[in-house]
């Protein structure tokens, strides 16, 4: 009986998250154009509370640190997803994406660049750096995937991971 007890516990708990997900949606939605399901939102506003809390203090400590960030993506629509994983295989151009599950539909994950003209993705220890801030605090970073999934400018919050406050961080 107990466990029984305790797995409906858990059920109930992932449908009241589900429920409230469901409910900021509009929130999120408001003042941001996403009538163009292809297209690409770099707003942290269109993540979740704590991605977006989780980006704006990986976004402190970069900067603090001397590392010129910008976020080039944030929230992506199923459609935009499908849209760049058919990129280098049924569609021209180089394979950007090695999935249809992506974390960013989820809304728990952005992407980033360096923030100088010509620089953006070339810059191998800017990004090196960025992940080890991103680690620091608690994000999952592709910089440190393998198996050739390696994806130098996404990170992502883990649906039960936590951040972490560095000292002076708060």
């Amino acid at each position: 009986m107990g466990i029984i007890g305790l797995m409906l516990l858990v059920l109930l708990g992932f449908w009241i998250q589900g429920q409230i997900y469901e409910e900021n949606v509009e929130v999120w939605e408001e003042g941001i154009d996403i009538s163009d399901p292809l297209s690409r939102i770099s707003s942290i506003d269109m993540l979740n509370e704590k991605t977006r809390e989780a980006a704006v203090l990986f976004l402190r400590i970069a900067e603090d640190q001397g590392l010129e960030v910008m976020i080039t993506e944030t929230y992506r629509t199923q459609e935009r997803q499908d849209y760049l994983y058919e990129q280098g295989r049924t569609r021209s151009g180089q394979v950007v994406t090695w999935t249809r599950n992506s974390q960013h539909t989820k809304r728990n994950a952005f992407d980033i660049a360096k923030n100088v003209r010509g620089e953006e993705y070339s810059d191998k220890e800017f990004f090196r750096k960025a992940a080890e801030i991103g680690e620091m605090i608690g994000l999952e970073a592709g910089y440190f995937w393998g198996d050739g999934k390696q994806d130098m400018p996404h990170f992502q919050m883990n649906r039960f991971g936590r951040i972490y406050y560095p000292e002076g961080y708060e």
